[in-house]
């Protein structure tokens, strides 16, 4: 727990925060009762605070930061909780808390398993990979290809693969030869742990059938080794830049949309701020360095009450987290090195709106699936949420979040799916 004593007056217990939650709600917000359930506050509050963070950071926190890299998820949630002043506290804890919010989390959840298992998903994710692979490969620099053969040759191979931060997250394929009573004494599973390459390039170019949750780890960490730096990679490395930032590139939408409504209380799509909330007036793809969009947060885990992208989500009731989702623009910005011109054809054009759709569903699925169904380890970090990931993918394939703050698209994605079959691709 961290920091929630900064909430408390002097003699207080933490007990009391939901109560004052409640009671602010009340006489500040003016909600009605029925919007206020103290339950929920109080179990909201106690999963904010559960688990002990390894680190000490300044100001009003709440969460866990404990880590479980590449074992069982078997450590709280990661709540990156951040909070300027009380009164920020006490909405967020109120917008989380509410009853039909808890009901949207608990469908994302299900989606979510549904579409880690869906092979139309899994279809189009697995041919995905292999023409993002050949279309980095083409590009590679020769210091790259000659990093790539020093660092996956059978001697390093047989090293642990710190490489990529979803392979950390243990959500890579596991090897599919493993000692069976057939096989004792042989050096068939010695064999395939030299030669059968597990790093991200050659996961990216088998011809084996991966999982969604797989393709999805092995793409984001593909686009990871050709980003920017300080945009998905730290370090320098031997590869060159080949996914440009958000919105910055030759095939990037031109420019980050949001859905609002109007006068006429329709959805319309409307232009995202910067995040110190002022319009962005310039060209992006003429602007030399990441562009700080408006992600509707104030930290990884904390949402910025003020942002219109916040408040039309705490309208509708959607679950939101950690924000408009960059790292998801950032996957289908590698997927637009794929996007067809203006003059090709239309079964090209309706494969790159596949592509996109695939990935974005993929992505929301892997963050938010338990464990235990593929889905990324939830004590890691704070995760995006079905709007925070659709909002963005709307703008790179327009049409396929046309029934925003809802899930309608997902289901009548995931019911065609299941009822026409996944080979007609």
């Amino acid at each position: 727990m961290l920091n929630y004593q900064k909430l408390l007056e002097p003699g207080e217990k933490k007990e009391i925060l939901p109560l004052k939650a409640y009671e602010y709600g009340i006489k500040v917000m003016h909600l009605l009762p029925r919007d206020l359930n103290i339950t929920y506050l109080q179990e909201t509050f106690n999963e904010w605070i559960r688990s002990e963070p390894w680190q000490l950071p300044s100001g009003i926190m709440l969460g866990s930061v404990k880590p479980s890299i590449g074992l069982d998820d078997d450590q709280p949630k990661a709540y990156w909780k951040s909070f300027p002043d009380k009164p920020s506290f006490y909405r967020q804890l109120i917008y989380d808390s509410h009853p039909s919010l808890r009901k949207n989390k608990q469908k994302e959840t299900e989606l979510a398993i549904k579409i880690l298992s869906n092979e139309r998903i899994a279809a189009v994710l697995n041919e995905l990979r292999r023409a993002i692979a050949a279309e980095l490969w083409k590009k590679e620099s020769i210091s790259g290809k000659l990093s790539y053969y020093l660092t996956t040759n059978p001697i390093a191979n047989l090293l642990p693969n710190m490489g990529g931060s979803y392979n950390l997250a243990n959500s890579y394929p596991r090897l599919r030869t493993e000692p069976t009573i057939d096989n004792i004494g042989s050096i068939q599973p010695l064999l395939e742990m030299m030669f059968i390459k597990t790093d991200r390039i050659s996961l990216a170019f088998s011809e084996k059938d991966f999982t969604v949750s797989e393709n999805i780890a092995i793409l984001h960490d593909i686009k990871e080794l050709f980003s920017p730096r300080g945009n998905s990679r730290a370090l320098p490395t031997a590869h060159p830049v080949l996914i440009p930032h958000p919105y910055q590139g030759k095939n990037s939408p031109p420019r980050p949309m949001r859905w609002e409504l109007n006068e006429d209380f329709d959805y319309e799509r409307v232009a995202v701020l910067q995040k110190n909330l002022t319009p962005f007036s310039k060209d992006p793809k003429k602007h030399k360095g990441e562009i700080k969009w408006d992600q509707g947060r104030l930290g990884a885990g904390t949402r910025n009450e003020a942002s219109p992208d916040t408040i039309m989500a705490r309208r509708a009731r959607m679950p939101i987290e950690t924000g408009r989702s960059h790292t998801a623009a950032r996957l289908f910005e590698m997927v637009s090195l794929l996007k067809p011109g203006s003059n090709a054809s239309i079964e090209e054009h309706k494969l790159f709106k596949r592509r996109i759709q695939a990935i974005a569903y993929g992505i929301f699925a892997y963050w938010n699936a338990p464990n235990e169904y593929g889905g990324y380890p939830k004590s890691l970090t704070p995760i995006h949420t079905y709007h925070e990931v659709m909002d963005p993918a709307e703008d790179y394939a327009p049409g396929i979040y046309s029934q925003p703050f809802s899930y309608e698209d997902l289901k009548d994605y995931l019911q065609k799916s299941s009822s026409h079959g996944y080979a007609r691709l």
